[in-house]
């Protein structure tokens, strides 16, 4: 069994509310883009996060690897399979 520390353990806070204004940059590059717009990531990790900040931002992507091991990445319309569409 650990022992605890009473006084490493942070002090709870009840009633602060979220700032709505802040944006990671891979969000915030989302916002900024229009319908059909793309940007080039470096690698497949910002590959991943581009599209984690699309799809969360109610958009889908598309994707395409650039020569140099970059990807180029588009803000489309998000597509449903036809078992979402159902559910719709």
């Amino acid at each position: 069994m650990t022992n605890i520390n009473k006084n490493s353990i942070p002090e709870i806070e009840r009633g602060i509310p979220l700032p709505s204004n802040i944006k990671s940059g891979w969000a915030l590059t989302v916002s900024k883009m229009s319908e059909g717009d793309s940007v080039v990531v470096k690698n497949f990790s910002e590959l991943n996060k581009m599209r984690s900040a699309l799809s969360r931002a109610g958009w889908g992507s598309s994707t395409m690897e650039l020569e140099d091991q970059t990807f180029r990445v588009w803000k489309v319309k998000k597509r449903f399979h036809k078992a979402q569409q159902k559910k719709q």
